[in-house]
């Protein structure tokens, strides 16, 4: 049987798990599929309770999983896996993780929904998407006017927002099966390119289009240039691509340009009325009705050009029974213009009052509506700067390496298995693995790490990351959503497209705010019709239109998701990457942090210092068994053991019957015999006694923050190897930095307790579990909880995975296993436990930013909608004029916006 054959399956395959039923129940699930030896890809569906796996025997994965207590068989449905690319030579080649297809699936999609421009919006577009068969959450963002939906079919959420009254489409991915050649001595016919490409693929077809040719071809893209050049054709691969950053960057100054001109028509018309009546330049009403009709519908015209977009969505709500800001726009300008053109018609219409005229609030509404619009849009265009950075890290073309020849080619076109080459100064196009030459990588935009790391044959390298020194060539491993900066980008629009608790307060009042103020208004002009003084009608009128304007629910639409995409956009500078606004607001109200020690605390580099056998023993076989040991363990440790052992020069010997027991040893057969390595209660669970005078010396080191590790037989211990892992420099510094935001710290370790309670000392950790299995992390953080706290936890490993899940907040270090980065809510670019404080620092920031903003908005509203009601004319005899209402209102918005790009300037406090 071939190696391969042992490992399992290649092609996916997919198993139906019952009881599932949170998240902690998909990290067990997922702990025992990967638990399986040869599984190389896992991938658990919650919603669908099944499971997708590549590689391991599917009987054993099964048994796995009902170890852990769930239920499983197989479950016969389409791979939603990549398949082994046809062209791929290598049979140890990693089969690519799932495309965006798949992500899309447990991620949810996205629907753009354009012409939202309130928090009522985003009430009533949220409601008609819950309200679809199949979905179980959806998630609207006013600022990028995109709703995040899990569950149901697309096009039935699409169709059930339009029904609504707003615009929808569907955000997908673009196509990369079609490429185009720009040929560059002219435009040969595509015959003859049709006749190269079919000699090696008879299905290829060649379109013109323009001056280039699409081509679609199950030949490579570099293959396909190299064949054509051969052959005298001179062509470049370009591909049909437009950057989002760029495309929403124009579209946002496109807006803020007409938003600006509709502004300055507006209130260029608003202001000559004013000023012409004032001055008397403008003759009375009475008499020259002819001249103040060209007027009116010289108004009517500008309202057209500068407020077109609210009487259509105002149009679109009333026919669907619905109100929006726009609504409330609508009619107050409307209401002001109507009553100005009925007064030109019938001067006597308002009885002692027949010259009082809106038409000047009818348009200059509209100017501080747009102005105000285009000093939102600017804002707001900041808060994507953060992205915009992410996204420009990505390189456009790689140098692909194809039979000993070099060509350049769209990163998008690139396959796997693509041998790409990187020379000095050059950035990395795409992930991979090195498979020859050496370099220095700059990674300070993944890591937050300064210093360039060294990179040689075997070691990953990350697309967007910047090559030193050296040239090596390296094979892709990674495409499109799956590489690690796009992992990283997604995790931050997710994160901005997600609500915390406290936006949904907001919600619940945007839902009933507009029919609110609309009945408001009626009985502000109600109240003025029956109580004020002569003119009435003009009294009823101005304070009526005026609540419609001022009341606009633009700020407490803004509050909170305008806060949350400059918090997370600014979090990602820091190489904090939040997943969700969940995990933002409990980071904020965290007690206690639950960590592990090596790794977090330490450098998790951990180095054989000393080797202690018993009488007789050699050192060197010592250290030889426990390298043959270690060699199939994950444990941190193990690798210090290997590589003290390679630099004596000693192979480690075959091993049989492997076994490992997590939290406590590893055990297998070399040459016949048993042997153990682990901890000294693993030698207690085996009943082997331990040298009085060994036991002494892994006491004293013990106390000197080293961890000692035993090697023996079924019948006696054979040697003592003690293991220094040097703390962390900032580790102190950030355990009182957490002290100081009143986060208690935890250590929670399956170390020797003499060795972590020394660890806990020095660093002034007071709460320490020692010598505790994987398992019992989760039972740790639930009794921190059952006590009425709020726990973080802070892992990076595979059996990190259940506390995690359990934890009110989960941090994963950013190095760590893709089990625990999806399982946490934040994840740390780095290895330092500084990056927890500082996220928790920028959690505080952001939560009291939305508060700010959540108290502006709901003051404004209790404040300025009385006022234009005339409530206070009475003891002023001031009444608010509509037009400073609308001004006001922008201003609201734009206040809101301004308060939340403070968070751009967020610094930690270290």
């Amino acid at each position: 049987m071939t190696d391969q054959e042992a490992a399992g399956p290649r092609t996916p395959y997919t198993l139906q798990v019952g009881e599932m039923s949170c998240e902690h129940c998909k990290a067990t699930v997922t702990a025992a599929v990967r638990s399986v030896e040869g599984v190389t890809e896992c991938r658990v569906n919650l919603e669908e309770g099944s499971v997708d796996v590549v590689g391991g025997t599917p009987h054993l994965v099964i048994a796995a999983i009902e170890e852990a207590g769930y239920p499983a068989q197989p479950k016969v449905v389409v791979p939603k896996f990549c398949p082994l690319p046809d062209n791929s030579t290598d049979p140890d080649e990693e089969l690519p993780s799932a495309g965006a297809g798949q992500q899309e699936a447990e991620d949810g999609y996205v629907v753009q929904v354009p012409d939202m421009s309130c928090a009522a919006c985003v009430a009533k577009v949220e409601k008609a998407i819950l309200a679809v068969p199949g979905v179980s959450n959806a998630s609207v963002n006013l600022v990028e006017k995109q709703a995040l939906v899990s569950g149901g079919k697309p096009q039935e959420v699409v169709a059930a927002i339009i029904d609504h009254g707003y615009q929808a489409t569907l955000q997908e991915s673009t196509g990369q099966d079609v490429f185009f050649l720009q040929l560059k001595d002219g435009v040969p016919g595509d015959d003859r390119v049709q006749e190269l490409l079919g000699t090696s693929d008879p299905e290829a077809e060649v379109v013109v289009a323009g001056s280039r040719l699409q081509v679609r071809t199950i030949l490579h893209p570099a293959d396909v240039q190299l064949l054509l050049q051969d052959n005298g054709i001179n062509v470049a691969i370009v591909e049909q691509y437009t950057d989002p950053a760029s495309a929403r960057a124009e579209e946002s100054r496109r807006e803020i340009r007409l938003s600006w001109q509709r502004a300055i028509v507006a209130g260029l018309v608003g202001s000559t009325i004013m000023a012409g009546t004032m001055s008397g330049l403008f003759p009375p009403l009475v008499g020259h009705r002819s001249f103040w009709l060209v007027v009116a519908f010289g108004c009517l015209g500008v309202m057209y050009f500068s407020g077109s977009r609210y009487y259509v969505t105002a149009w679109k709500q009333a026919r669907n029974l619905s109100a929006n800001m726009d609504t409330l726009v609508a009619l107050g300008t409307s209401a002001a213009w109507l009553a100005s053109f009925i007064l030109i018609l019938k001067p006597d219409f308002i009885p002692g009052r027949e010259s009082h005229l809106y038409l000047d609030a009818s348009v200059m509404i509209l100017a501080f509506l747009q102005f105000g619009h285009a000093l939102e849009i600017r804002a707001r265009r900041t808060t994507s700067e953060a992205i915009s950075s992410l996204v420009g890290l990505r390189a456009r073309s790689a140098m692909v390496v194809r039979n000993d020849r070099e060509v350049e080619i769209p990163v998008s076109l690139l396959r796997p298995g693509d041998h790409i080459r990187v020379r000095p100064g050059e950035k990395i196009p795409i992930d991979g693995e090195i498979i020859a030459g050496r370099s220095t990588v700059d990674e300070a935009m993944l890591t937050g790490e300064p210093l360039p790391l060294k990179k040689e044959q075997g070691d990953r390298v990350t697309g967007g990351t910047m090559n030193k020194s050296g040239s090596f060539t390296f094979k892709v491993t990674s495409l499109g959503e799956d590489t690690t900066l796009a992992h990283i980008i997604k995790m931050v629009k997710r994160a901005q497209l997600s609500k915390p608790p406290i936006g949904r307060l907001a919600d619940k009042v945007a839902a009933v705010f507009v029919p609110v103020v609309m009945i408001i208004a009626l009985l502000t002009f109600a109240a003025w019709l029956a109580v004020a003084p002569e003119p009435r009608l003009a009294y009823a009128l101005t304070a009526g239109i005026a609540v419609l304007v001022i009341a606009c629910p633009c700020a407490l639409g803004l509050a909170t998701p305008i806060a949350i995409m400059v918090g997370t956009s600014r979090a990602a500078e820091l190489n904090i990457l939040i997943r969700n606004s969940d995990g933002l607001q409990t980071a904020a109200t965290l007690r206690y942090l639950v960590v592990d020690k090596t790794g977090t605390l330490t450098l998790g580099r951990p180095a054989v210092t000393e080797i202690y056998p018993v009488s007789g023993v050699e050192q060197k076989l010592v250290l030889q068994r426990a390298a043959a040991l270690e060699s199939r363990s994950e444990h941190p440790l193990a690798e210090a053991v290997l590589r003290r052992a390679r630099e004596q020069g000693l192979a480690p010997f075959d091993l049989d019957e492997f076994l490992s027991i997590p939290g406590k040893g590893v055990q297998a057969v070399i040459d016949g015999n048993m042997y153990l390595l682990g901890s000294h209660h693993f030698f207690t669970d085996h009943s082997v006694m331990i040298p009085e005078e060994l036991q002494a010396v892994a006491a004293e080191q013990a106390g000197k923050e080293a961890t000692p590790i035993w090697l023996g037989n079924p019948e006696q211990v054979l040697g003592l190897l003690i293991l220094r892992d040097p703390i962390r420099e900032d580790s102190a510094r950030a355990v009182r930095a957490l002290q100081k935001q009143g986060v208690e710290v935890v250590m929670c370790t399956g170390d020797n307790r003499a060795t972590a309670e020394a660890v806990a000392t020095e660093l002034g950790i007071k709460e320490v579990h020692a010598e505790i299995l994987p398992g019992e992390k989760q039972e740790v953080v639930r009794k921190l909880q059952d006590r009425g706290y709020k726990v973080g936890m802070v892992g990076d490993g595979v059996n990190d995975a259940p506390a995690l899940a359990q934890a009110d907040t989960g941090f994963a270090i950013g190095s760590g296993t893709d089990v625990a980065i999806d399982n946490a809510d934040i994840t740390l670019a780095g290895d330092s436990l500084a990056h927890v404080s500082v996220a928790i620092d920028i959690s505080h920031a952001t939560i009291r930013n939305i508060k700010q903003n959540l108290f502006g908005a709901f003051i404004y509203n209790v404040v300025g909608i009385p006022l234009a009601a005339g409530v206070f004319y009475p003891f002023t005899g001031w009444l608010l004029q509509p037009m400073f209402a609308s001004a006001a209102m922008a201003l609201s918005s734009v206040t809101v916006v301004s308060n939340a790009n403070r968070l751009r300037f967020f610094r930690p406090n270290l």
